[in-house]
């Protein structure tokens, strides 16, 4: 950086207390190479007039969500939106003002409907287990998979039937709302999209589970009137444009979306620095790409986001973050917070 004996007092001081407080953390570090040594070997694949932009960037823009913030962002999904959101029915139920919220909670249609919500994870990112410990629903109503075998579904079943006499809680020994967690969408193509090979048709993990749906309808472990929601701890707002888009497209009506931690369009790398997103369309290395992603200098569906999550960097945040090549196949490009990669071609 060529930096005067001050200035590199000064510098080193603030990236020590960035990375003590947070960057050394993250999940992709290799022992003895922590946030410092990776951000000398970033900076260092740069011409030196190019230097400064990339550092401004990771002082100035970078999100870096450490698992302490994602555990606080569990820890009121429960209480700040999973509760009101089953209040809100219950109201309509009972034909009463949803603000009556203690006259609400204490009613056995709340008790029942509260009892009788399945929460499913879609990937395991979701972390039911904390979930399960900060909400107060019981441990028979999480599922770490939205794939449901008969199996489990029967006991799912049987578990609530039990609840329902023994607590003399109205209603039927079906599921009447699903909540499908997930940790993070930054576009939510994973979730659903349209089949490049069958225009018209959809595919992904909701599709999945609305196939799944029908059939647990018909076994009688949900409730034809169920509604679902999907739960995400952060997401973009294109994730979630997309989200309402697709559902629509692919005619899967009433389900709602909810999320905790929204990132906007205006934290965007393409519109918060264009010095930025232009080095890292230069420095994009093509080896990188495969069938799944395709070419992603400014992250996957051009997400452009300055993201980072303590267990892993997306692929929808800007390449130069997370993108690492070897010299033999590819560039030789550095990442600075190395990403470990869902598909990889020597991981068939």
């Amino acid at each position: 950086m060529e930096w005067d004996v001050p200035r590199f007092g000064l510098e080193v001081a603030k990236l020590q207390t960035l990375a003590v407080l947070k960057y050394d953390e993250y999940g992709g570090y290799r022992p003895g190479v922590k946030f410092a040594e990776n951000l000398a070997r970033w900076l260092e694949q740069f011409e030196p007039e190019e230097r400064q932009t990339a550092y401004d960037f990771v002082l100035s823009r970078l999100i870096f969500i450490s698992d302490g913030e994602m555990a606080h962002l569990i820890e009121i999904a429960y209480p700040d939106f999973l509760e009101p959101h089953l209040i809100r029915r219950a109201a309509a139920d009972l034909g009463v003002p949803h603000y009556k919220v203690h006259e609400i909670s204490n009613n056995p249609s709340f008790l029942s409907l509260r009892r009788r919500s399945l929460v499913l994870g879609l990937s395991d990112g979701a972390r039911l287990d904390r979930l399960r410990r900060t909400s107060q629903l019981s441990h028979e109503q999480f599922g770490q998979s939205y794939e449901i075998d008969p199996e489990l579904a029967s006991r799912f079943k049987s578990d609530l039937e039990q609840a329902l006499t023994t607590q003399s809680w109205p209603g039927d020994p079906t599921f009447r709302h699903v909540f499908l967690v997930d940790d993070f969408s930054g576009s939510g193509q994973t979730l659903i999209r349209e089949d490049a090979d069958n225009p018209g048709n959809f595919k992904g993990k909701l599709v999945r589970f609305h196939d799944r749906l029908r059939e647990l309808q018909a076994a009688g472990v949900v409730a034809e009137d169920a509604t679902v929601c999907i739960l995400l701890y952060v997401a973009s707002e294109q994730a979630q444009d997309h989200l309402q888009f697709a559902l629509g497209g692919a005619g899967i009506g009433g389900w709602s979306i909810m999320v905790i931690q929204s990132i906007g369009p205006h934290l965007k790398v393409d519109v918060t620095d264009p010095e930025m997103a232009e080095l890292c369309r230069s420095y994009f290395d093509p080896s990188s790409s495969d069938q799944h992603k395709k070419d992603t200098p400014i992250g996957y569906q051009d997400c452009a986001l300055p993201l980072v999550l303590g267990h892993n960097t997306p692929n929808n945040s800007v390449c130069l973050l997370w993108l690492e090549t070897s010299e033999t196949e590819g560039m030789g490009r550095r990442a600075l917070f190395p990403r470990y990669e869902r598909h990889h071609k020597d991981r068939p």
